[in-house]
């Protein structure tokens, strides 16, 4: 008889009555944090005036206070929660440009920037375009629909709310590794099939010439560790946007399962949060997501948030069935993201 898949303990398998019952998740900006911003901000300005985020790199932006803000939130991500929330940044104080500007500073402090899309986006913008999610190239951070608990393929995804919805849009939180423990104790069966490789759709990410689809498992070990890869949609929907085999029954079944297990109260954390608020999540130990939002008519007062994702220098090693999807899964690599098909870099999504 097969040993069943056993349960990961740690901080990331963490309850919402955990979060609840804890700060270490949590932290405001201090005084000395935001000045050392505007101070980045000002040398950045006097290397290159124009602000052109292609030429300034993170010698440009010295935070001698903020990095050991960074160091602890690297340590949260990779050994602890999985999740930070950074708030009360005073975004009515800075232009566009310039929180594009502390955005691309701060991230690059953290790790190394991937692309988001075939587009080169090292640094994106999450808001309404209209483009929906269904399709070979849907995306949902263009949409307004509401997101169901799902995953990024990047090591984190940075967050940085700039202007809130009129109504909605507010953003939940699970770990996906007290997911994975959960389906071991109820659903072995299932947990034994979610580390088998699934064909996913690329949504159009792939390169000239190659598959649109490729297979990797929604989980997976290196030593202890476990990691997740998860987008609901990009899997159930391979077959139908992009010429994939078909799903199992039995891998339907498993991958719905995780969704329903995710959006069951005792696992998940919701905040509506104000703009100024940044959000730190490791895309391997826990789920975000986002409720469905309606918009204001005027456009400068749209829902709109900087999204970046990110490669940490502290990483921990992946499953090499990972590779497929994230490429290097060395620990520390950078990795996940998407080629950009011009070899250009660019920096907001139009």
């Amino acid at each position: 008889m097969k040993t069943p898949i056993a349960p990961v303990e740690g901080p990331a398998a963490w309850l919402a009555a955990d979060l609840e019952n804890s700060t270490d998740w949590w932290h405001t900006f201090t005084a000395a944090e935001l000045d050392d911003f505007a101070a980045a901000l000002a040398v950045a300005r006097t290397l290159e005036p124009d602000l052109d985020l292609d030429r300034l790199g993170a010698d440009a932006f010295p935070f001698p206070i903020v990095d050991g803000l960074v160091d602890a939130i690297r340590r949260q991500l990779v050994d602890g929660r999985g999740l930070m929330v950074c708030d009360g940044f005073p975004v009515d104080r800075y232009t566009l440009p310039e929180l594009r500007a502390i955005w691309w500073g701060l991230s690059q402090h953290l790790g190394t920037p991937v692309p988001q899309s075939w587009r080169g986006d090292v640094l994106g913008d999450v808001r309404d375009l209209g483009t929906g999610i269904e399709g070979r190239a849907g995306r949902g951070y263009t949409s307004n629909v509401e997101l169901r608990f799902h995953s990024d393929q990047s090591d984190v995804t940075a967050l940085f709310l700039l202007q809130r919805a009129k109504r909605g849009g507010a953003s939940r939180w699970a770990s996906s590794v007290a997911v994975h423990n959960e389906i071991a104790r109820r659903r072995p069966d299932l947990l034994e099939v979610l580390y088998r490789p699934f064909t996913t759709s690329w949504q159009a990410n792939e390169l000239p010439g190659e598959r649109p689809w490729y297979e990797m498992p929604v989980y997976g070990r290196a030593g202890d560790d476990v990691a997740c890869a998860y987008v609901a949609s990009n899997i159930l929907w391979a077959e139908k946007n992009c010429g994939a085999p078909p799903l199992s029954d039995e891998q339907v079944e498993a991958v719905k399962y995780v969704a329903d297990v995710a959006h069951e109260p005792q696992f998940w954390i919701e905040r509506a949060l104000e703009p100024g608020s940044m959000m730190f999540i490791n895309n391997h130990t826990a789920f975000h997501m986002r409720t469905e939002f309606e918009d204001y008519d005027e456009p400068e007062r749209k829902r709109h948030l900087l999204r970046a994702w990110l490669s940490l220098p502290n990483s921990r090693e992946l499953p090499a069935s990972f590779a497929p999807s994230f490429g290097d899964v060395r620990p520390g690599a950078v990795r996940g993201g998407y080629h950009s098909r011009d070899g250009r870099r660019r920096f907001q999504t139009a």
